[in-house]
């Protein structure tokens, strides 16, 4: 079994390449002690300011404590400075993958 965590967010014009900059920067050593964490694709809508990060986790529960963590919380708010709203997250149990 598997999991999609899904995190939208609108964020300031301008901002998309700095936070893909960002996340890139970041997210590796976010990760890196997560055994669970499988892979994450950081994607945007340009026309709608909008990004998605969609990750693959093995066990939802996993994704859970690094988002409690103090370095998820310190990433983030490097993060939040470039949002205009606050992000929305689901997290699916993936059935198909092709």
């Amino acid at each position: 079994m598997t999991f999609a965590v899904m995190t939208t967010v609108h964020v300031r014009p301008g901002s998309i390449d700095d936070l893909a900059a960002l996340f890139d920067s970041t997210n590796r050593d976010l990760v890196a002690g997560h055994d669970d964490w499988l892979g994450a694709w950081f994607t945007a809508n340009r026309a709608t300011n909008e990004v998605t990060v969609i990750a693959r986790w093995r066990d939802a529960g996993s994704y859970e404590r690094l988002r409690e963590s103090a370095e998820f919380q310190a990433a983030m708010a490097e993060f939040a400075e470039e949002f205009t709203g606050p992000p929305r997250v689901s997290i699916n149990e993936i059935l198909v993958e092709m």
